[in-house]
């Protein structure tokens, strides 16, 4: 049976590819020597800070992977970021939410306790996650509707979106289906744990980091109400 995944990947690189702003942020802000990405899915944001800088991008999905490196020479290495030993590096970036799939403060302890082991002395870890939509969090359901359009191999691509939310869980179901024509080709579901920039702070320094800089989005503006990401840098 083929792993959906194998098509996801396909489909991911198509609706993301042109989106630069994230890799953009890092390399205004981001500092030098060997860079860390975890949850690198299928490469984009390695492809958008290899030139300058060694990087290395972890994921657990090897057909994600599989696709990252095919578009790039950079080191992919199949793992859980919960539980990885890849080398020692001067910056780490957790990009696009992949810290939001970390659903426990089990998980979460265990990813930020490895970060703080591979990083090197005046090392720097980011963690870039959604913000809270504090104004849909009572509305427990959002129906199935558009979330992207597009072209695979010269055949009409797109990806719809159902949301379940739990508000007491802090948590996210994205129930993402990928079409080509009228075909569906697979289904995703995508469990998120949302946090709130002070919780991200605690939990860091719970952790042995401090956190040194706060921003709501990848124009490095103030976290405020409606900001739409919560991008923190942490330091040892």
């Amino acid at each position: 049976m083929t792993d959906p995944y194998a098509e996801i990947a396909r489909f991911y690189d198509a609706e993301w590819d042109g989106v630069e702003t994230d890799t953009a942020f890092y390399g205004r802000h981001g500092g030098a020597g060997p860079l860390l990405i975890l949850g690198c899915g299928s490469g984009r944001v390695v492809r958008g800070l290899e030139g300058v800088r060694p990087v290395v991008g972890l994921d657990r999905s090897e057909p994600m992977l599989v696709a990252a490196r095919g578009r790039s020479s950079s080191t992919y290495v199949q793992g859980d970021m919960c539980a990885f030993d890849v080398g020692r590096f001067a910056e780490i970036v957790i990009p696009n939410a992949s810290f939001s799939f970390l659903l426990t403060r089990a998980e979460q302890a265990a990813c930020l306790a490895c970060c703080r082991r591979a990083l090197l002395p005046d090392g720097s870890l980011w963690i870039d996650v959604p913000m809270p939509d504090f104004a849909r969090q009572a509305e427990s359901h959002t129906a199935e509707k558009p979330a992207w359009q597009g072209v695979i191999d010269g055949v009409p691509a797109r990806r719809t979106r159902e949301v379940f939310r739990w508000a007491e869980a802090q948590r996210l179901d994205l129930i993402d289906r990928y079409w080509r024509e009228d075909a569906l080709i697979t289904t995703s579901t995508l469990a998120l744990r949302l946090a709130y920039p002070a919780e991200l702070e605690w939990m860091l320094e719970a952790c042995g980091f401090y956190v040194d800089a706060m921003f709501g989005d990848h124009g490095a503006g103030p976290i405020r109400a409606g900001s739409p990401r919560i991008i923190v840098r942490a330091r040892l």
